[in-house]
């Protein structure tokens, strides 16, 4: 028996802030499963620890000659649990992923992902963009780093 998938319904995704750490410049996202656009996206403690998080995959699996130094990271409030997605591109048009997990009774306790997991659909809306972004920007005969990291997803419900 297979179960079926719950219908639809659009979450708050928010372009949080562009970080620059580890050699990087990362386009930062939240995601909240709260329809309420007066909660806020993450606290203040899941920010400091995801902001840390990210600096430490980056320096364990980025910083090599390959990478181009820009990326982006969504972090989403979702049913299960806090998630984390750290992206980087590398050598022209690959994009580079590390995927982490936080209880949500421990939302600042983030653990790498080892089953094969890529995205969810909320999570896809800012990777279409990403992509579309890096493309426009970055894979033409004068590639504009700041362009890319100026064209961010608007706030929205996706």
């Amino acid at each position: 028996m297979t179960l079926a998938p719950e219908p639809y319904l659009p979450r708050r995704v928010v372009h949080l802030d562009t970080w620059h750490t580890a050699g990087h410049a990362i386009k930062t996202y939240g995601i909240h499963r709260d329809p309420n656009w007066a909660t806020p996206i993450l606290s203040d403690a899941i920010m400091a620890s995801v902001r840390t998080t990210v600096q430490n995959v980056l320096t364990e699996n980025a910083c090599d000659e390959r990478s181009h130094g820009l990326g982006f990271c969504i972090v989403h409030i979702g049913e299960e649990a806090v998630w984390l997605l750290l992206d980087w591109w590398i050598s022209g048009g690959i994009l580079c992923q590390r995927m982490l997990s936080a209880p949500l009774a421990q939302p600042t306790q983030f653990t790498p992902v080892s089953t094969p997991a890529l995205a969810c659909v909320w999570e896809l809306a800012v990777i279409a963009h990403e992509r579309d972004a890096w493309v426009r920007h970055m894979l033409s005969a004068r590639p504009d780093w700041s362009a890319y990291l100026n064209d961010v997803l608007p706030a929205g419900a996706y």
